[in-house]
């Protein structure tokens, strides 16, 4: 880019952000735009103010209500016997306590031998909250310099949240001689509870359905158990939480019991970066359990669903037997697996995945809730069934749903290849960039020093294919000006132009390309499995006490570096702003949301790509499409420090050594290739040469420290004569 090109870019762009800033203010004064103001209904006429006359509802028994004339039909031949009548489903209500304190199992402590912490609500004997203990996790970077239980507990079910895990919102009862279903939510009521006898539990809490008389047709009951660490194996982690749900009938009208169990809603967002919340379900095929993600944007509404109606999609069946139900997020998990799992499959007919929205980043972000569906149980007096459920919640290790669920195919909720393109391949290559890393880590003890070492690696194993394409560029260049006149000799023949070029060698320009577009696969493979690492999760690079307070650079290697970190979210402006509006809003989606912190890594990436770009020789454009080409690849550097800005700074330091290092392989092959092919010098003295020609015929760059000081001593040794140095006068 020229001085005057520069100047004119630099003024468009004062230009555009001047507007940006400016036009929230302008905006309301420019007529036309502004939004105009709400005006009051006008006034109704007494016949539009009484309320129109409805139809009066059929009663709960079947019969009319009066002042209805019901239309005349034809007299039947023969009543119907009274056992044939239809007798519709009475209404159930659910009977507990008056009012009921939370019941607590386990610990979050640092020192404790559980590794969650549930805290069950009376209201719907619901999971509010599971914690995980603050020895392994905790919720925020800046946490780590605190004391272990003064750090903020990282919780997969936030209080408060939208649906409450093991919740049952809908039980149908079948009672004899009764036409159809009658339900009752079992949410919204408070349950009996008996105080747990240890941390571990169990937790018993029940409730009463009765009919409208009042009359007791069965008990519902829950129990709840947390197991701690066992003493034998004090490192392997103790994940799970078991329900038993009993129910019992007290009267022998009751036949057939269903249920509705509600699953876990979405998890915290962990990361700045993209939104890997999403709904998961196993089905069994062909003998083993099978995996799948469900983003909440892909459960679409059929065909005549009513508008106020969520969005639903039904999860297992018939003939995909399902084994369990959950939601997962970056790097952890809650997973619903009915007992006794087995191809034949369990007590769970199916799962439904409901659409729910919230809004985030000011905009609505689409998320999925989970439940499961029961089978038809038969009950009878004396004859209680019961459903045993575990509630896996922890974080997704390779190596621990690897050994413990491998049976149940959990370990397929790690998603390895996070790319926008399925490549085929990029999963096995983040498991085994993640190896190498693990493998480094221990031996150095920091997972920096660990991926500076992996780049070392891979750029030995690709020594060769660097080496042979520093060649081609050399080779490139020393034909250019072959290649300048066959263009111009066949520039209105294609064809024969190609094949000119391929007489010589021309083909060859995608040799220097080839070591970056090798290293992207790994790039993105890189990306996967830092985000798809739990270990990773909070890994520093420098340690803390080399970092200020204010700021948390390199303190996590699965997040931004975060050289200044400030409250509060930054959004570029000029969002409202018509035609440069949706502009901004494509930067700020490159950006990965709104900016919390400044991060310096890219911006060292974005400017270590401009510096290699000047050092590579170029060839001189000769055709408009290629000045155009050479213009776009200049920014190429501001694309790729946008694209970068958020992404874990783990693949950024990744990037920025490997570039480092392309520096020192260009200077070692450079002397041995592109300073190659120039004529020999002839055996004469010749004269000092001007710093106009000083340089590189090939490369455009001056020569190296070693050549001028051959040079130089060439020079004195064939040239005696008398010299002025500047210093002691002349010397013979």
């Amino acid at each position: 880019m020229d001085r005057e090109s520069l100047i004119r870019t630099l003024i468009a762009g004062a230009i555009i952000i001047a507007i940006m800033w400016a036009w929230p203010y302008v905006a309301p004064y420019i007529p036309g735009l502004s939004k105009p103001a709400p005006t009051a209904p006008a006034e109704k006429s007494p016949a539009e103010k009484a309320p129109a006359e409805k139809a009066p509802a059929e009663k709960p028994g079947g019969e009319k209500p009066a002042g209805q004339t019901p239309p005349e039909k034809p007299a039947p031949e023969k009543p119907a016997p009274a056992e044939a009548v239809a007798v519709k489903a009475p209404a159930l209500e659910a009977v507990g306590a008056a009012e009921g304190k939370p019941v607590v199992l386990g610990s979050a402590a640092a020192n404790s031998p559980y590794d969650l912490e549930v805290e069950i609500d009376p209201r719907g004997a619901a999971v509010r909250r599971l914690t995980l203990s603050r020895r392994g996790f905790f919720k925020t970077v800046a946490d780590r310099g605190l004391p272990a239980d003064a750090r903020q507990a990282m919780d997969l079910v936030e209080p408060g949240a939208p649906q409450a895990p093991l919740a049952i919102p809908e039980l149908r009862v079948k009672l004899a001689g009764v036409d159809g279903w009658s339900k009752v939510d079992l949410s919204d009521v408070v349950w009996k509870a008996d105080p747990p006898k240890s941390d571990a539990g169990p937790a018993a809490l029940s409730v009463d359905v009765k009919d409208a008389a009042g009359a007791a047709l069965l008990v519902v009951r829950k129990t709840f158990t947390l197991d701690p660490r066992k003493a034998e194996i004090p490192a392997v982690p103790q994940y799970e939480l078991r329900m038993a749900l009993e129910f019992a009938a007290s009267d022998p009208r009751v036949e057939k019991v269903a249920y509705v169990l509600q699953g876990p809603p979405s998890l915290p967002k962990e990361a700045a970066r993209g939104d890997f919340r999403n709904a998961a379900f196993g089905t069994w095929t062909g003998g083993r359990v099978q995996a799948e993600i469900l983003p909440a944007s892909k459960i679409a509404k059929a065909e005549g669903t009513p508008p106020d109606e969520p969005a639903r999609r039904t999860l297992g069946g018939a003939e995909a037997r399902l084994a369990w139900v959950g939601q997962i997020d970056k790097y952890f998990a809650i997973v619903l697996i009915p007992q006794k799992p087995s191809a034949e499959g369990t007590f769970a007919d199916a799962a439904e995945a409901i659409q729910y929205k919230v809004t985030e980043y000011r905009k609505d972000v689409p998320l999925a809730s989970v439940r499961l569906l029961s089978n038809e149980l038969a009950l009878g007096p004396d004859k209680p069934v019961t459903h045993e459920v575990v509630v896996f919640a922890g974080p997704k290790d390779a190596k621990y749903l690897e050994t413990y669920y491998a049976a149940l195919g959990l370990d397929g909720l790690i998603q390895w290849a996070m790319c926008c393109v399925p490549i085929p391949g990029l999963d096995h290559l983040s498991r085994l960039l993640l190896k190498v890393i693990d493998v480094f880590h221990a031996a150095v003890a920091n997972y920096g020093v660990a991926i500076i070492l992996l780049v070392v690696v891979l750029r030995v194993v690709l020594l060769p294919v660097s080496r042979w394409s520093t060649k081609s560029m050399a080779e490139m260049q020393k034909m250019a000006p072959k290649m300048q006149e066959i263009r111009e000799k066949h520039k209105d023949d294609q064809k024969k132009m190609q094949e000119e070029m391929a007489k010589i060698g021309g083909l060859k320009a995608f040799g220097g390309c080839l070591p970056m577009l090798l290293q992207t696969p790994i790039w993105i493979s890189l990306y996967g499995a830092l985000g798809a690492a739990v270990q990773l999760r909070h890994a520093n690079f420098l340690p803390a006490s080399w970092v200020p307070h204010w700021s948390t650079f390199l303190q996590d290697l699965s997040a931004p570096d975060a050289l200044v970190t400030w409250q509060g979210e930054f959004y570029l402006p000029g969002h409202d702003v018509p035609i440069l509006g949706w502009i901004v809003g494509g930067i700020q989606g490159m950006l990965g949301g709104p900016l919390t912190s400044f991060n310096v890594l890219p911006i060292l990436v974005g400017a270590a790509m401009y510096i290699q770009q000047k050092l590579m020789p170029q060839t001189v454009a000769s055709t408009d499409q290629a000045r155009q080409q050479q213009k776009m690849m200049a920014f190429m550097p501001i694309f790729l420090g946008v694209v970068l800005y958020s992404v874990p700074s783990g693949l950024c330091l990744y990037i920025f050594t490997s570039t480092c290092l392309g520096f020192l392989e260009y200077k070692f092959f450079r002397s041995k290739w592109l300073e190659a092919g120039k004529p020999a010098p002839d055996s004469g003295p010749k004269p000092p040469l001007p710093d106009a020609q000083r340089k590189s015929l090939v490369s455009g760059r001056e020569k190296s420290i070693a050549d001028r000081a051959r040079a130089w001593l060439m020079q004195r040794l064939e040239q005696p004569k008398d010299r002025d140095d500047g210093r002691k006068g002349k010397r013979g």
